[in-house]
């Protein structure tokens, strides 16, 4: 298809928040699916097209019981693990790559719904639709290339969406390296320079072995233009996930410092308390004296 183009943007964080795995595995309450669907593009009816990519390249709808953070606290464990975040008061360490592999948004819904006419307006039903077996195969392509490069070991998540304007995956990486995260060594290099060459890299490989075969040419990457490729629709998504982010933080902050207060409170009771002992221990230290004085 001409001008179809790949899409690979990656973003590093020091974790994954539950708001940010509610939005992937679209874990959403009935509030939660509505205040989406007013945000941003997402179609509750084209939920159960969904589905996410697991250990040897298996297809399967997305096992909404164990969250991101779950799945990789499990995979840390497993392997003897720790993160280096755990138990810090805020996270220092970058342990989550998350990678949005997508492309052309034409191409990418001609591979997931082939000829069928999608209604794409909002409030529209779509349940009759279904997925096809070209995305499938594409997205099998996208994690045999995630394996080969990073490891299969360290996929936390491998989600494929295909309820929102433009199909595409979300991929869950953790940066480790010989048993230690290593995102530095793995991602960053040295300095921006050689990171800007990792990432053109990047490119130019997922192109070669996996989008040369799916009708997309390379694209270009942010290093090489210096402009972000979102979409309305993946900056709706962004705002919406860091949103979401910043009410978990608020919340997370609330409990500390009720905590906290309530932690004052007794402190203050007990020194209360303690002020009330002295004071006792005082008058009968003076009692104990003037009859010490009188002997």
């Amino acid at each position: 298809m001409a001008n179809a183009k790949q899409v690979l943007d990656v973003h590093v964080s020091k974790g994954i928040t539950m708001a940010q795995s509610n939005e992937h595995m679209r874990n959403w309450t009935e509030k939660g699916w509505k205040r989406a669907t007013d945000l941003g593009n997402y179609d509750p009816t084209r939920e159960h097209l969904n589905f996410e990519v697991v250990s040897g390249g298996k297809i399967r709808p997305i096992d909404k019981g164990r969250s991101i953070p779950e799945r990789m606290a499990e995979l840390l464990h497993k392997r003897g693990i720790k993160d280096p975040n755990e138990g810090l008061e805020e996270p220092r360490f970058r342990t989550v790559v998350n990678i949005i592999f997508g492309g052309s948004r034409t191409r990418m819904q001609e591979l997931a719904f082939g000829k069928q006419e999608v209604d794409f307006e909002k409030g529209a039903d779509n349940r009759h639709i279904k997925r096809k077996s070209e995305i499938e195969r594409w997205a099998k392509d996208v994690y045999s290339f995630v394996c080969g490069r990073y490891g299969e070991q360290n996929i936390a998540a491998f989600i494929v969406h295909l309820d929102e304007l433009n199909p595409h995956v979300h991929c869950t990486l953790l940066p480790i390296k010989d048993g230690k995260f290593a995102y530095k060594e793995i991602f960053a290099g040295k300095d921006k320079y050689e990171f800007s060459e990792r990432m053109k890299q990047l490119h130019t490989d997922f192109y070669a072995e996996v989008n040369s075969k799916w009708g997309m040419s390379r694209g270009s990457s942010v290093s090489e233009t210096g402009k972000k490729h979102r979409s309305t629709e993946e900056y709706r998504r962004m705002l919406s996930e860091e949103c979401s982010t910043i009410e978990e933080n608020i919340s997370r902050h609330q409990q500390v410092l009720s905590s906290l207060h309530s932690d004052i409170r007794m402190a203050e009771r007990r020194v209360k308390g303690l002020t009330s002992m002295v004071e006792n221990l005082k008058k009968e230290q003076a009692e104990k004296a003037a009859q010490l004085s009188a002997l």
